[in-house]
Formats: structure tokens, sequence, C-alpha cells
């Protein structure tokens, strides 16, 4: 069988399997924005929107990879090859380590809190993978070039390759590319998964549960709608469309002074998906009239439907609501283009709205480090430079600690907070390549260029 009819074919499996993926996925993607989202579907924002194509992309990533990958030379199929297994065997020893590493640590809490505690284990990391993922793919990227280029270049064969004329760039174009393909789903990750996750982990694991099992009481408050919530036994964020019980919710006037308009008191609310409306059961009904006019008029309405904005993701988590780690991209843009919150909040979503965009790229900027670490053509082992680049690579994560806080605190323009750990590394990549490769420094270099040498 020719090579490009065998490797369609292959090409052709990832898109079966993408596509029954996708059909899995994407459906309920879009079902859970409507537990979700505020609205009905036609009036969702256009970045809520994104959330079921952007899915749907990374279900066919491997596809793409399958494409190129069949359409490539040999000598660029080998260096695929090559890459692709050194960093998939780096996320897979990365990430089982990392989650038994917390399985461990939550192992008491399962067992104590479930009644099956395997399966809602294996259920919760199924949830906290895109999390798991977006933690280590920069860096599993950066260790699977230095892997492959250390190999490479340790038996010879990169010094073959450069010797048929192609430029060492040229003979890393496959790694270039499969990292940007990896880059791209780390960015998918970031977008609502890895938060959403993050949300789902604090829920589970820190939120104490009631003698039944039940979640707590909770009161969530919407700045949008003036409108509070008292609930004493919610829904669980596994089921929320499960009846709210011993429900108390307040209407206030959307003013300055905020006096309270109406209150239900209600013996269960539920939320209608379709009609986007919550219905109340056995519900006193009390309408308060003007301050020493007449008391309050009161009714009791077996069932009422209302049409409250807030659906039932909003109300479970409210303790998540200014946790910045447990929202999506969608909604970090959102809160920036509404100007909701104080004065610290915007600097703090801007700089993380910046920081989610700057990271994606840290992806390229590390597998850019790791070539001049990993690539040696003299007899030295090349564990200096890889041991530089792991450092390098650890630095970065402090970097992105420091320089976020600047302009979270507004010192510093968010954008120039979040780009300048990208914009070092980059300096720092070219000048290795530099000195490592070409075997002169940047001022050897700058000399020959001005005397015409190349």
């Amino acid at each position: 069988m020719p090579t490009i009819l065998k490797n369609l074919l292959i090409a052709l499996a990832f898109l079966v399997g993408g596509s029954l993926l996708a059909l899995h996925l994407v459906p309920g993607e879009w079902e859970q924005m409507k537990w979700e989202v505020p609205g009905m579907p036609d009036s969702y924002p256009f970045e809520q929107k994104c959330r079921p194509f952007l899915l749907l992309l990374l279900c066919y990533i491997p596809f793409i990879g399958s494409v190129f990958y069949a359409f490539m030379g040999t000598m660029d199929r080998y260096m695929s090859r090559c890459y692709i297994n050194y960093f998939l065997l780096c996320t897979s020893i990365l990430l089982l380590i990392y989650m038994l590493a917390d399985f461990t640590d939550n192992m008491e809490r399962f067992r104590t809190r479930f009644d099956d505690p395997l399966t809602q284990a294996l259920a919760f990391y199924a949830s906290q993978l895109p999390m798991f993922l977006y933690q280590i793919l920069p860096y599993t990227l950066m260790m699977g070039t230095l892997w492959c280029l250390s190999k490479l270049s340790g038996t010879s064969e990169l010094t073959g390759m450069l010797q048929s004329g192609r430029s060492l760039l040229r003979v890393c174009m496959p790694v270039f590319l499969y990292a940007a393909l990896g880059a791209t789903a780390y960015g998918i990750f970031g977008f609502h998964w890895a938060p959403n996750g993050s949300l789902y982990r604090q829920i589970m694991l820190k939120q104490e549960r009631l003698a039944d099992n039940s979640a707590p009481p909770i009161i969530y408050s919407s700045d949008t709608y003036a409108r509070m919530w008292r609930i004493k036994r919610p829904a669980s964020f596994e089921n929320p469309g499960l009846p709210m019980r011993q429900v108390v919710i307040e209407q206030f006037k959307n003013d300055s002074r905020g006096a309270l308009v109406c209150q239900y008191i209600a013996e269960s609310a539920t939320w209608n998906k379709e009609a986007a409306t919550w219905t109340l059961r056995n519900a006193y009904v009390r309408r308060m009239a003007p301050a020493n006019v007449r008391p309050p008029d009161e009714e009791f309405v077996a069932e009422m439907e209302c049409d409250f904005g807030e659906k039932p993701y909003q109300i479970i988590s409210p303790s998540q609501n200014n946790n910045i780690d447990a929202m999506g991209t969608s909604v970090l843009y959102e809160l920036i283009k509404t100007g909701a919150g104080s004065r610290e909040d915007r600097f703090r979503y801007r700089t993380e709205w910046h920081v989610r965009l700057a990271r994606i790229f840290s992806c390229l900027v590390l597998v850019l480090l790791a070539l001049p670490s990993a690539i040696t053509f003299q007899r030295r082992s090349p564990m200096k430079g890889i041991g530089i680049a792991v450092l390098l690579a650890a630095l970065m994560l402090f970097l992105y600690r420091v320089f976020p806080s600047l302009g979270d605190s507004g010192l510093v323009q968010a954008w120039i907070s979040a780009w300048i750990p990208n914009a070092i590394y980059l300096c720092i990549a070219c000048y290795l390549i530099r000195k490592n490769l070409a075997h002169r420094s940047p001022k050897e270099w700058l000399q020959a260029k001005l005397h015409g040498r190349p």
C-alpha cells in the first residue's frame, strides 16, 4: 500500500473518531449553556456562542495534524513521529503523576463523602482533565522538544538531516507545526473548560455537605436584576435541574436606595430550561407598599411562573463569583465590556484576559527556547543545556506571578504586564540560538553583519 494512502487512511480514522467525539460533546456543551448563560440562546453574547465551535475544533485537532502528516516528506514525517511520541510520553507521565498525587490528597474526602467513591472519583477526574492539561501543556511541549532533539542530536541524525541542505529551522519545522496545534488546544482549554474544572473542584472538594448529603444553604445576590436569593436546600452542582427547596427571593428597586419591592417565600423553585422561567410552588407573595402607608399585600399561590433571569449554575456557586480562576475567558470579556465590579476588579479582569492570551504564545516561546538547549554539535552532553532550559521554564512560572500582579494593581498596563514574560524569554531564546547554534555571541553576529559577512 502506498505511503500516502496509508497516511490518508489514518487521517480518515482520526476524522471519524473526532466526529464521534464531537457528536457526544458539542450538543452537551450547548445544553449546559442553557443552564449557565443568562437569557435565551438567541440572546447569548458572541463569545459564549463560540464555546461549542471551539470544542468542535478541539475534537478535530488530531485530524488536522494527521492531514499535515499525510502530505509531508519522509524526513518531516520522521521528525514528526519522534516529536509526537516524546511529547505524548511526557504528557502522559506528568499527567499520571499529577492525578495520582491529587487523588492521594483527596482520597479520604471521596471515601467519606460519596456512596460509590471509585465511580465518583473517576467522574471527578474526568472533569479535571482540561484543568490539568492546561497547567502542564506548555511544559510538556518543551520537554517533548528537549527529549526529541537531544536524542536526534546525540545519535548524529540531526547532523545528517542538515547535510541534506536544509537549515536547522526548516528541519525543526514539524516540531513548530505540532507545537502550534498543541498551543491551540491549550488556548481552547483555557477559554472555558479549565476554569470550569477549577470551579467544579472547589465546589466538590471544599464545600461541606450536610448530614443528608445535600448542599449547605446559600445566599445569592444579583446586582444585574437587583434580586437576592436565600435557599435552604439548593440543587447540587451535578444535578442543577432538581428543585431548589425552601426559597426566599427578594426583589429590590434598581436605584441608589434599593428599597424592597416584593418578596417570594416558596416551598420550591424549579428552572424550566425551554421557557427560561422559574416555577415557584406553594409560594407566599408579599408586595411591599411605601413606608407608613399600609401593610404589605400578601397572597398565596399554589404555582406561578416567574421570568427571573438568573440560572441554576449562577445560584449554586455564588461563593466563586469573585474567583478569577473559575471564570471562563468569555465571562471575563463580558465583565470587561460592561465595566462590572470595582476598580480593582476591572484591573484584575483585564490583566487575566491578556495573561490567558499571552500564555498561548508562551507554549511556542518555550519550544523555541528548547532548540538551543537540546541541540549540540560537539562531543558534549546536552544535559547542561537541558537543565538550564528546565530552570528557565520554572522561572517563567515566577514571572507570570510577578508581572501580572503589577497589572492587577494598575501600576502597569494590563497588556504590558501580561506580555513581558514572553518578550523576555523570546530574547533569551534568540540569544541562545545565536550563541549555541551559530557559535558566536550577538556582538560577533552584529559585527559580521556590519562588515557584510554572513
